[in-house]
């Protein structure tokens, strides 16, 4: 078992813990520890719970997700998703992921990305913080709350023609 194995089995079972916690647990120094925060957070096996300002990122092992008070789950992702967006301030797609996961629905974590994209880009998100690829996902935050039902992506199809310049949707029975 290799170092990073018995670090991950000595944390594993604390609800939250930060880099230091685990340089302190494991006896490690602190860049190893946070090593290997960034690499149990890549594996799947933890995710950022928090990103306090000015203080230290708090970690938690992917499985121990602290269920939302009064979220009641719905027959849809986007509706789940809609929900959770709702009661936390801000989140990001593993965090919308982990939560709308209820209710026998399930919500990957690249379901969660698209969903948060489409509703950035309609104007529903912002971005609290931005994304790096490979080190941290984007944080969002919900500043278009219209109601409880969960706005839903629509693909339109239709035909252009460009010599008139104009497009016509099709009706159901032509869509593929």
């Amino acid at each position: 078992m290799s170092a990073r194995d018995q670090a991950w089995e000595q944390v594993k079972g604390l609800p939250r813990f930060t880099v230091d916690q685990v340089a302190d647990l494991t006896g490690v120094k602190r860049e190893t520890a946070r090593g290997y925060c960034r690499a149990w957070e890549l594996d799947g096996k933890a995710r950022v719970a928090e990103r306090p300002f000015g203080k230290p990122m708090v970690y938690s092992p992917a499985d121990a997700v602290r269920p939302i008070e009064g979220f009641t789950p719905t027959s849809s992702p986007e509706g789940n998703m809609w929900t959770v967006m709702r009661r936390l301030r801000q989140f990001s797609p593993t965090d919308l992921a982990a939560h709308a996961n209820a209710g026998g629905v399930e919500v990957t974590i690249e379901q969660a990305r698209a969903y948060a994209r489409a509703l950035m880009s309609a104007g529903y998100l912002k971005v609290r913080v931005t994304a790096q690829p490979g080190v941290r996902e984007a944080v969002y935050q919900l500043i278009g709350n219209t109601g409880p039902r969960a706005p839903v992506v629509k693909r339109v199809s239709g035909v252009f023609d460009p010599n008139e310049r104009s497009f016509v949707p099709t009706s159901p029975e032509y869509r593929s």
